[in-house]
Parts: structure tokens; sequence; C-alpha cells
């Protein structure tokens, strides 16, 4: 079920019941009273007992809709769904074994299983590029020995020292390796992480599965990497002494692996999960698959590795729990509504006639207002102010989530009018990132004929983006066609005029220095030329004064 409660101080305010049924109760009292001796003069015997029905269900249905409220504010979630979130570049962190059964010499050419796991890394990075990389030893317990890097040299060092010796716990835990190389990713890290675990699948506290289920919410992918043969073989233990079987135990990280997919799948009913995979390190391309796990984008197709590559932006899937502050929201509304219905045909039966008509029509009305959208429309547009709630906080990454979700949505049933916004608000985040390539990219998918409130704001921003970039005649020519949309707006004029002044002192530079050159040093030229420079002076500290004020700064978006 994963049920929990994001801010359960919240739930505080369910006390504020209290003073409100009391209010309520009293009220009740009163009103009671007064329909009493209406009673008594009108000979009206059902009035009384037509109030009670109505006012206990009337309080009754609000005092739902603020439990609806207080639970929507406290964040209740359950269930759990494939969050998309954007990545650039790539980051993986290599798990090693160094249990006394990696000591083994069943590898290739009589080596160790723990000297063919470093050589077979080794290899690894000649082809990784300019990926990052960390080191996790598991052994009793999981240690980060490298922390993220992209120094190579720090990496191959430690792939040379790889030892049992290195840690004094006892035992194998392939899962506390795994939980260690999760949190050797920065948190909110820019980058798709990937693990790597160089093992011959030995534990002895069955840790697996649950950490193989941790990288699946926080969308990591994870290749298990088997080294030595099925074959047991003795080794010694720790203590020099004890005589342990070991082999390659290929099918219990098979079998983890199947189960926590099954178990995944049913409970979501989706098929993004990040990917989860053994290969056997003897096997001819096994390298080759193990790459791969980095060169798959969000479709699951494979690209070329390279520097390109490395900086392009990828979309990976995050297991979360599903908010449901929306269902909470509707609910409230939905009893609120209710309760002034209820009300208005309870009472009706002692108001005039033009009252009942009126409650009848308010009733259509809002039957006609929460049917005129279709589901998917209400859904994305609820999407898109989780989104800018988001960039309003300034948590950009879940606000690329929520417009990346609804693009796609949009765009896969050809309702292209929710894609430009989504388009838009996907644009604007990155721009509020310093992503300029990213949000010029999504700005110029934005077609010429979306909303007149869309087209100023993209063409507003695209002028923001020309100035960042010292491309002072584009800024001027996308402010002017801003302006031309929405020709009242103050920011818009401000910056170009801004954008004229610097074009025209770039632009005008060279002649000036040409003209000073050949001033005139006469006493009434150089006169002539200080006044010159006063007023110029003036005319500064001016537009200065004006690009001071919060409404005409230049980076006004």
């Amino acid at each position: 079920m994963n049920f929990s409660i994001a801010h359960p101080k919240c739930l505080y305010a369910l006390l504020l019941l209290i003073p409100y049924v009391i209010y309520m109760i009293s009220r009740y009292a009163r009103i009671l009273k007064t329909l009493g001796r209406e009673k008594a003069l009108n000979k009206n015997f059902s009035v009384l007992t037509r109030y009670r029905s109505s006012f206990l269900i009337r309080t009754f249905l609000r005092v739902l809709a603020w439990v609806m409220i207080v639970g929507a504010m406290s964040g209740i979630s359950w269930g759990t769904s494939f969050v998309p979130v954007q990545k650039s570049g790539h980051a993986v962190s290599m798990v090693f074994d160094i249990s006394y059964s990696m000591e083994a010499e069943d590898g290739p050419d009589g080596m160790t299983r723990r000297e063919a796991a470093a050589t077979y890394a080794k290899m690894l990075l000649e082809k990784m590029g300019n990926t990052s990389v960390s080191v996790v030893l598991a052994k009793g317990d999981g240690v980060v020995a490298v922390p993220q890097t992209e120094d190579r040299e720090a990496v191959l060092s430690i792939l040379d020292a790889l030892s049992p010796r290195l840690m004094t716990s006892k035992g194998t835990s392939l899962g506390k390796g795994i939980e260690a190389a999760i949190d050797a990713f920065p948190p909110q890290s820019s980058q798709a992480s990937c693990i790597w675990v160089f093992t011959d699948g030995e534990e002895t506290d069955s840790s697996l599965p649950n950490a193989l289920m941790s990288a699946v919410k926080f969308g990591i992918p994870v290749v298990m990497i088997g080294f030595g043969t099925d074959r047991e073989i003795t080794v010694l233990a720790g203590d020099m002494e004890t005589e342990i079987k070991t082999a390659l135990r290929a099918d219990n990280i098979l079998d983890a692996i199947e189960t926590l997919k099954k178990k995944t799948l049913t409970q979501n009913g989706s098929r993004l999960m990040p990917e989860l995979s053994f290969v056997d390190s003897s096997e001819v391309g096994s390298a080759n698959k193990v790459l791969s796990s980095l060169r798959k984008n969000a479709d699951g197709k494979e690209v070329s590795m390279g520097t390109q590559f490395d900086d392009e932006a990828t979309v990976v899937y995050e297991l979360q729990s599903v908010d449901r502050h929306n269902l909470f929201i509707l609910l409230a509304i939905m009893f609120i509504i209710l309760s002034f219905i209820v009300g208005e045909l309870n009472l009706s039966m002692y108001r005039s006639s033009i009252k009942k008509a009126k409650a009848a029509a308010a009733a259509a009305s809002l039957v006609f207002l929460f049917t005129g959208c279709s589901p998917h429309t209400v859904h994305d547009g609820i999407k898109i102010l989780e989104g800018r709630m988001d960039w309003n906080r300034e948590n950009y990454q879940d606000a690329v989530g929520n417009f990346l979700t609804v693009e796609e949505n949009a765009k896969d049933r050809g309702d292209t009018s929710i894609q430009q916004y989504a388009l838009y608000g996907l644009a604007t985040t990155y721009l509020m990132q310093n992503e300029n390539d990213f949000a010029k990219k999504r700005y110029e998918e934005i077609s010429p004929d979306a909303a007149d409130m869309v087209r100023f704001s993209v063409l507003y921003n695209m002028g923001i983006l020309a100035h960042r970039n010292g491309d002072y005649k584009g800024a001027v020519d996308y402010f002017k066609q801003a302006l031309l949309v929405k020709s009242s707006d103050v920011n818009a004029k401000i910056n170009l005029e801004l954008s004229l002044r610097e074009y025209e002192s770039h632009s005008g530079s060279r002649s000036q220095d040409a003209n000073q050159a050949n001033q005139d040093t006469d006493s009434s030229s150089v006169m002539e030329n200080a006044m010159y420079s006063i007023i110029r002076e003036n005319e500064q500290n001016q537009w200065k004064n004006q690009q001071q004020k919060p409404e005409g700064s230049a980076l006004d978006y």
C-alpha cells in the first residue's frame, strides 16, 4: 500500500473542527427556538423536522470538506508510480565484492575472481568517456572508497589495492554495498546514475532484494556482473582455517531480479522501471552489455558513446509515492457544493417557487461545469498547476517532471493546446536553471499559432536569452516582436531600449575611437566635448536608475 503522510503536523488543523461544531450546536439551538415560536403561530408542524435534517446533513458535509482539505495539506499519499526526471550526463558507482569467496582461483588464466573483477573494471573505464565514477567496497558492510570523480588515476589506484583485508567486517552483504552506492550519488544530482556490482553472488544476509528495490525507487539501473564458475571450489575463510565451498551463484541473483520485477509490475502495472540485469563476465561481448546500460535513452534505444552523448539530456523514471492531494481537493469541492445543494433542496419546501428554480439552475450549471472538460485535460491542467507551484518554490527538478509528463501525454493524444503550455513551462524552468541551450530548444518547439500569452512570453524570454549571450541585435528583434503581440508591456519596452543602447554602444565603439583620434585641440572644441560628456553622463545615470527598478530588470522573466 505504501501509505505515507508528508506533513503530519498539518493534521492538527482537524482540531479546528471542535470550535466549529460548538458554534454550530449553539446556532442550531437558537434557530430551533425561533422555529418553535413560528410553528406555534403558523401551525406548521413540519418546519422543525425539515430543518433538522437539512442542518445536520449540511453540517456533516462541511465537516467532511474540511477533513478533505486537511488531508490535501498534509500530503497523504498511497500507491506508487514511475515519474519522469530530466537528467544530463552519466555517473557510475562500481561496487566490488571483496569477501574471501572472491579469492577463489577460477578466473581467466588462473586469476582470482577479485583480480579478474579489477581487470574487467579497468577495461570498462577505457570505454566510458567522461562519465564520472565512484568506487564502493562491499564485504560485511558497504564503504565508499572513492567518491564521484572523473579522475581515472584515483579509481585505478584503488583497483590495484583491492583485498579482503581492506575491511575487517565479516560476511558478505551485497545489499549494503548497493545502499552505499546509492548514497554515493550526490542528492538532486543532474546526472543519470547507474550501479555496476562485481561479485560472485555469494552473500550471507540476503539483503540484495531490498537494496535493488531501493535502487528502483531512485530510478537507478543495476547491472550485476558475475565472476567465477558454477563449479564449487574450496577457499579459506577470514580465520585462514575454515574451508568453505563457493561458486558463481548466478541463479540467486536472477531469482532476486525476477521476483522484484514481478512485484513492481504487479503494484504499478508499468514497465518504466529501470533496468536490472545480470551479466556473466566470461561470456563473449559481456562488456558491451554492461556499457549498454549507459547507452540507453528513455525509449530503451541505444545511442553512441562519446563526449557529446555524455552531455545529452535523458529521461529516467523514479518510483515515487502517488500524492493524493488532487483527489482530496476534488472531494472537498464536491462536499462543499453538496452542502449548499442539500440545504437549498430541503428548505425549498417552504420557500418560494422562484428560489426552487434558482437552486435547480445552479445545480444544472455545476453539472455542466464539471462535465465540460475531458478527464485527460483536467488531469493535465492539474499537473501544469503543480509544475507552476514547484517552479515558484524553486523545486525545478519536480517542475521539469510535471511539465514533461504533460507534454508527453498531450503529444500522444494530439492536444496541441495543452502541449504548448507544457513546452513553455519546461523551457522557462530550464531558463531558471541556466540551461540556456535546452531552454532555447524547447522555446523553438512552440508553435507560432499558440495563444498570445504564450507567444509573447516565448519572444520575451528569447530576448532575455539573446541578451545573455551578447546578441544584442537578436535581443532587439525579439523584444520588438513581443511588443507586436502585447504592445502595452512596460518591461518589454524597457528591455528593448536597453538592448538598443547596448547594440548601438558596441557597434559604434570603433567609429567613436576614430573620432576621438581626430578631435580638434582648440579650446572651443574642448568645451563642446566637455558639455557632451556631461549630457551623456546624465543620460547614463537616468538609465541606470531605471535599470535598478524591479519592474525594469533586463532579466525579469
